[in-house]
């Protein structure tokens, strides 16, 4: 079995899980609200710090990777701005769901993939980007945010919301830490994993409970939108911005298969910490990641000699 599908056949049936559990088992509203914040405040931070805290960074193409992956991230971010001023607007909770669906990432899946396919080096080389991409793609959708709520100052709002929003935080810790060569102790090192390594499959039965099956056909546009953006633009373009910059071999790789991923479950929680379109987010998530069951092994075909 292709290594694309075993990474995502497990999260896809966690959703599936979370689905049955609302709809059939009456796990109630205050049950998913309560992991969406454990989530949010305590899980998703945790498995950031202990991600980029011990991870060897020294001797890596740093200064090629950052340019890269943030040139891509901010032409995904350009196209959806495009997308919803002159194309297809949406109410403002939509377009938060949108940009988060065409910009964020599924490092899970990504690191899943390079581990399987190159072992400890394609891991020093995902780590370099999950530094990059989770601290960038984390400050661009806050202030998406803060640009959605710009009715309730938000962008006067924004300096506070970056600096106290959790998923910054644990990035800027786990970055603190790696680089003052402080680290984690053994003991807080497995405290962190343990807490961190609730984020995955609690974000994903959130997503899974708040799955509407109609909100489908009303994300429709939404959803074929972002998932042109994810699977075709953006690993494209890391493709060509990388060759632009450098950019080779392993890491050339490694950069595309992390822009070439779904889209993150922890979007669907920021989606509703912050007053996005959970709904909308829950459908691009679900959609992407069985798209991902097609599109990845064919850009692993052309990325990968035969």
């Amino acid at each position: 079995m292709p290594v694309a599908i075993e990474a995502l056949i497990p999260i896809i049936l966690t959703v599936l899980i979370g689905y049955l559990a609302r709809q059939h088992f009456g796990v109630g509203e205050s049950v998913w609200s309560g992991l969406e914040k454990l989530t949010y405040f305590l899980f998703a931070p945790c498995l950031l710090v202990v991600s980029l805290a011990n991870k060897p960074l020294s001797g890596l193409a740093w200064g090629e990777v950052l340019v890269t992956l943030v040139s891509v991230l901010l032409l995904s971010s350009l196209l959806v701005v495009i997308w919803q001023t002159f194309i297809r607007p949406v109410d403002m909770p939509s377009f938060t769901s949108m940009f988060q669906g065409g910009v964020r990432f599924n490092s899970f899946i990504a690191l899943a993939l390079v581990d399987n396919l190159f072992g400890d080096e394609g891991l020093m080389v995902g780590a370099l980007a999950t530094v990059v991409i989770v601290v960038s793609v984390n400050i661009l959708s806050v202030s998406a945010f803060s640009v959605a709520n710009r009715s309730d100052g938000g962008w006067r709002k924004l300096p506070y919301q970056l600096v106290t929003n959790p998923l910054i935080i644990g990035c800027f810790i786990g970055l603190s830490l790696n680089l003052s060569g402080v680290g984690l102790t053994p003991a807080f090192d497995n405290l962190m994993t343990m807490l961190g390594k609730s984020a995955l499959p609690m974000a994903l039965l959130s997503v899974g409970a708040a799955l509407r099956l109609g909100d489908l056909r009303s994300s429709a546009d939404m959803i074929a939108f972002t998932s042109v953006v994810q699977f075709i633009a953006k690993p494209i373009a890391a493709l060509l911005v990388g060759q632009w910059f450098g950019l080779e071999g392993l890491t050339a790789i490694v950069v595309v298969i992390f822009m070439a991923v779904p889209t993150a479950p922890s979007a669907y929680v920021l989606a509703r910490q912050l007053g996005g379109n959970h709904q909308a987010m829950a459908s691009i998530i679900t959609v992407q990641t069985v798209l991902a069951f097609f599109t990845l092994p064919l850009t692993l075909g052309l990325l990968l000699p035969a």
